[in-house]
């Protein structure tokens, strides 16, 4: 396997960077998500790593090899895209062989690893079939089988996911985390799905503008974001200006005693709609009116007008309150972050 060490990496097109000063360190059979808005540079980190272009700046290590000139055949790097690029005149067998065969592998080895990788992908009987007789996920296991037969060291993948029904997608979710499990293949998934990169990563880089913002396990991502960035990109967000001194958050003439944080000035808090409570109207707690309601998916999602403040609440016991209802809101201080960081003593 192979651990993987970005050192100063830009990439630049048309005099713009695509990618600026990233340095970073993938370990030996992670699986790390790259996350972030379309043009944040994602894929261009995905075709840098395995050679496709070259960068105007940095270097690139593999195993402890600098790679950065190396072409791309030499990497031990394979990719697959999220169109899946599959050779239409060949058969299913023949696509998952192919890189076996320029390689120059013996027919008989070719053979036995096509039949296994056909068997692990759940692909039984299809080995003479056309991509045009397959369906989208059968299409995108058979990208798979084509890359996972040359053993490579890294694998990297490009929304693989992004173009299959809800549960196609469910299933090839799972066998990606199964395969990078039983090959402990080092991975790199790009992905827009929030949920997805939560669900599959060990850590999650999330990527704006072309520059890192941040680079964390999924819980800490969430629970910890150092931006306003990094934060609304998983999940709903009330941001909510205020001052903050000696332990005690002022905003909308209310006053909130935040546990064990310390530090002051003027603060951004960001409180995820889950953690906040629509309750009966109190006088120590928020208060507002019901401006909106929406049912998804067994839960309700609220707005609530607090003076100047619009609060966005989400829970499964909302459903007998109506717009124009006065309520109150419990928020989790123990669970908001300041500023983008955590609360700290």
């Amino acid at each position: 396997m192979a651990k993987i060490r970005l050192d100063d990496l830009t990439k630049t097109y048309k005099g713009k960077p695509a990618i600026e000063k990233i340095s970073m360190e993938i370990e030996d059979g992670e699986l790390m998500a790259l996350v972030g808005h379309s043009g944040c540079g994602k894929t261009t980190m995905l075709r840098l790593i395995s050679g496709l272009i070259q960068p105007d700046k940095g270097s690139i290590w593999i195993d402890g090899l600098d790679v950065t000139k190396t072409k791309a055949e030499k990497r031990d790097v394979v990719m697959v895209f999220q169109e899946n690029l599959l050779f239409p005149h060949l058969t299913v067998a023949e696509n998952i062989a192919f890189g076996m065969r320029m390689q120059r592998s013996p027919v008989r080895k070719r053979m036995e690893k096509t039949r296994e990788l056909l068997d692990l992908m759940q692909l039984p009987d299809l080995e003479k079939r056309y991509p045009s007789q397959l369906s989208g996920g059968q299409q995108q296991r058979v990208a798979l089988a084509r890359v996972l037969a040359l053993d490579p060291k890294v694998l990297l993948l490009d929304e693989p996911l992004s173009n299959l029904d809800p549960k196609l997608r469910d299933d090839l979710r799972d066998l990606i985390l199964k395969l990078h499990k039983d090959f402990k293949m080092t991975t790199i998934l790009v992905t827009h799905d929030r949920d997805e990169a939560m669900m599959m990563a060990d850590r999650i880089a999330v990527m704006y503008y072309g520059k890192l913002l941040q680079m964390d396990k999924p819980i800490n991502i969430y629970n910890k974001p150092v931006s306003r960035e990094v934060a609304s990109l998983f999940g709903q967000c009330n941001f909510i200006p205020g001052l903050l001194n000696d332990g005690v958050f002022q905003t909308e003439g209310y006053r909130f005693r935040v546990p064990a944080l310390k530090r002051g000035g003027r603060v951004e808090a960001c409180v995820r709609s889950e953690h906040i409570k629509v309750v009966r109207p109190e006088n120590d707690r928020p208060m507002g009116v019901i401006t909106e309601k929406k049912y998804v998916g067994g839960q309700s999602i609220i707005k609530v007008a607090v003076g100047n403040l619009i609060f966005i609440a989400r829970g499964s016991n909302y459903f007998d309150l109506e717009i124009g209802n006065q309520v109150g809101l419990d928020i989790d201080w123990a669970l908001v972050s300041f500023n983008g960081l955590k609360n700290q003593a």
